[in-house]
């Protein structure tokens, strides 16, 4: 759901909703963002959606409105975009997203009493204050039971990671069944950033049903020492807790019960698995038992997928090097294989496809114009025959390489058109395979931003949305179109790079 944040002026803070209707903003508004500001005209700016796409459209204000500090009299709204009127500025988001931006997590720093903390020593004794049972379990279910739901849950652990291909779906679903099984509040899968000391992403979470995102509830400090030391930790009550009571987030949020969980990668602590609930007492030595088995499965699977991306990286290369090497014989098509392959996954990732689609997704964009390199000149200049020709020849180079048959469907099928106009084949509908509808959308955005379509001037990207978006249900299934211009509203269509894995593993 998109919505307006407001950043800064007599409304800060406070969030509206933009639905299917227009919403107005103005002094005298009454249903829609009323600022008081004498500098804001009566009725001043609209916010107005068309499929996925919201415009902001100026009503012909006084001081005029601005995006990003540029005046504007309409513009096409991505998410990121300051809106300022008058004297108050706004921010256009997209409210799942904001749940899932990990720049709200980890903001504390060590909070001293009286005097600079002292570093925690690596044999220091964590003191633990906890039950043998957690409240949720009755003192009279018996050992071999217990036992038994924690053997399945492992069981159901492995069985997640044998049978998911996408490693943010993996970390979600696992954090999801440990923190059910647990009964915690909030469950993440915390990644350290290379680049910045102590800070960390999530790379998969949990949060239970009911309860909002629970991002205040991390604290750094914990986070640190199971890092630093590779030690696990639990604190029955982490504000009570002599070794946490003096850290800013454990002080102000009062923070109770936390496990706190090394993932290592070949010998060095690279993430933690972080559980949290809000009762004192929650968890026990036997979830932190549990816990470590899990973290360990994780820390395997995560090393596993190392090497996987970087086998992965390598044949990138490989096939960027073919691509360079099909774009020497006609230099005007310089870079387009890179810009069409970064549309394609940008589009694959808004329609849900999992990695190893977005990764198809991605080699269909690089290698569409494969069956151009057999081509002579006299065939170029053969149009009737050129499409043909060209997916006979592609027919030939991919099936001669493992493991690229796969993206053959897209590449003969980039010109089908869903109303089935399209050639070679004239396929109509659902015909078409997703690939090829995906790829088919790509090419006509980069020909209209990059090279005119039909001898027409380029296009501005709002223009070419606006014309791509008039093609739906004729050149182009609804579906896809509209994962395009999410994919623009979000800011994720030119910002795509060839990364399947949703989480980084360096």
């Amino acid at each position: 759901m998109a919505i307006l944040r407001v950043k800064a002026g007599p409304h800060k803070g406070k969030v509206f909703e933009i639905r299917d209707e227009n919403l107005v903003m103005g002094r005298d508004v009454t249903d829609g963002v009323q600022i008081l500001d004498q500098g804001v005209s009566r009725r001043h700016a609209e916010i107005f959606r068309i499929g996925e796409m919201f415009f902001i459209r100026d009503l012909d204000s006084r001081n005029g409105t601005f995006v990003n500090e540029k005046t504007i009299s309409e513009e096409l709204l991505r998410v990121g975009d300051q809106v300022r009127v008058g004297n108050t500025i706004m921010v256009f988001e997209d409210k799942q997203a904001h749940l899932r931006d990990s720049s709200r997590i980890l903001s504390e720093e060590a909070m001293p009493v009286g005097s600079v903390q002292e570093a925690i020593s690596p044999s220091a004794t964590i003191h633990l204050a906890t039950t043998l049972m957690d409240s949720s379990r009755p003192a009279s279910i018996p050992e071999k039971t217990a036992e038994s739901r924690h053997l399945r849950l492992l069981l159901v652990t492995a069985t997640i990671i044998a049978e998911e291909r996408d490693l943010s779906r993996l970390l979600s679903r696992t954090a999801e069944v440990l923190g059910q099984h647990l009964g915690a509040d909030h469950v993440y899968v915390l990644w350290a950033k290379e680049e910045v000391e102590d800070a960390f992403e999530i790379l998969g979470r949990y949060d239970k049903p009911g309860l909002e995102a629970g991002a205040g509830c991390v604290s750094r400090g914990i986070v640190r020492d199971c890092t630093r030391h590779g030690r696990a930790v639990l604190t029955s009550d982490a504000a009570a807790d002599s070794q946490f009571n003096n850290m800013a987030t454990v002080v102000m949020r009062q923070l109770r019960s936390v496990i706190c969980i090394p993932i290592t990668l070949l010998g060095k602590t690279r993430g933690v698995l972080y559980i949290y609930s809000g009762n004192s007492e929650a968890f026990s030595a036997e979830d932190l038992e549990l816990s470590t088995a899990v973290g360990i499965q994780l820390g395997t699977t995560i090393g596993f997928l190392k090497v996987v991306r970087n086998s992965d990286k390598f044949f990138r290369n490989s096939i960027r090097a073919l691509v360079s090497g099909i774009e020497m014989r006609n230099p005007a098509t310089k870079g387009r294989s890179e810009r069409v392959a970064s549309f394609c996954i940008s589009i694959a990732k808004e329609l849900g496809l999992d990695t190893h689609g977005v990764r198809n997704a991605w080699l269909a964009g690089m290698l569409h114009d494969i069956g151009s390199i057999p081509l002579t000149d006299k065939d170029r200049d053969q149009t009737l025959t050129l499409d043909p020709k060209k997916n006979h020849f592609a027919r030939e180079l991919l099936k001669s390489m493992p493991g690229l048959e796969e993206i053959l469907p897209a590449v003969e099928g980039q010109n089908e058109r869903w109303d089935g106009t399209g050639s070679p084949e004239g396929k109509k509908g659902d015909e078409v395979p997703v690939l090829a509808r995906i790829l088919g959308i790509a090419l006509e955005l980069d020909r209209n931003l990059y090279h005119g379509a039909q001898g027409s001037e380029e296009m501005t990207i709002k223009d070419a949305l606006l014309k791509i978006r008039e093609m739906t249900d004729r050149a182009f299934d609804r579906n896809t179109v509209n994962a395009l211009l999410r994919a623009y509203r979000n800011g994720r269509l030119f910002d795509q790079e060839e990364e399947f894995f949703e989480a980084p593993l360096s």
